[in-house]
């Protein structure tokens, strides 16, 4: 993959796939920075980028705040030139039996993953349109496809954002922006089980994935590299699974 010449945004960037997707773009060439929560860490991984030779800084924003998004996306054309490539990595997940749930909760869970999202594009599509490129990959879970038990809020908020992207994709294809998901199954670095399940569960759990494993963070970001790529122009509107065959759809 190239990713040279290539200005990326990363909002996310601190968690698990986000981290992986930043250090994947710099390492195909790409010049990234990264949107973040937290200074201190937000700060230690640009530092560390940069120790290895890339080009990586990092901007303060909540996605939640339109006027800090949209100052993450001027700061990105300032510092770099143009925004070419925005990856929506940040999540907010929810866990709950929907009988048990309060809209409060609701609330939440749409400002983060759906309505964060929808900001995020509408800021960086002011300066793709006009420069007739752009790349935009929202990472979503592969239950915006299939649902998942006590995850109704976050199936719905993460299916609105395939939903979105696919539309977006048909308005978009007149500018030469392609709007793609990626859709995360079960991602785990080390292999265990995430808290709160059982290895008994989890074991049971990877039975259900023809490939018996979880994804890496890595090869999530694979595939996020790939759609980013000037040669992926003509892939748009699509959720790629990267579940190991637990879904084939």
């Amino acid at each position: 993959m190239d990713l040279q010449g290539q200005n990326a945004l990363v909002l996310g960037a601190l968690g698990r796939a986000g981290t992986a997707v930043s250090r994947k773009l710099c390492e195909e060439g790409a010049s990234v920075v990264l949107g973040v929560r937290r200074e201190a860490e937000g700060e230690k991984l640009a530092a560390s980028l940069r120790g290895e030779g890339f080009a990586a800084s990092f901007v303060l924003v909540d996605v939640t705040e339109r006027e800090q998004v949209a100052a993450a996306v001027e700061q990105t054309v300032e510092r770099l030139g143009r925004i070419d490539v925005l990856v929506n990595a940040f999540s907010y997940d929810h866990l709950r039996l929907f009988m048990d749930d309060e809209e409060k909760d609701w609330d939440k869970v749409m400002a983060v993953n759906f309505k964060g999202a929808t900001i995020a594009c509408q800021e960086a599509l002011r300066h793709m349109i006009p420069q007739k490129y752009g790349r935009i990959i929202s990472l979503v879970s592969d239950s915006a496809k299939i649902g998942a038990t006590a995850e109704t809020a976050q199936s719905g908020s993460k299916g609105a954002v395939v939903a979105f992207s696919k539309s977006l994709a048909r308005e978009m294809a007149r500018h030469q922006v392609t709007v793609n998901t990626v859709c995360l199954g079960p991602t785990s670095e080390s292999g265990d089980p995430p808290l709160g399940l059982s290895e008994k569960g989890w074991a049971a759990f990877m039975r259900l994935i023809p490939l018996r494993r979880p994804a890496k963070p890595h090869e999530v970001a694979s595939l996020v590299a790939f759609l980013a790529m000037r040669e992926a122009s003509f892939i748009t509107g699509q959720a790629v699974s990267v579940s190991g065959g637990l879904t084939m759809c």
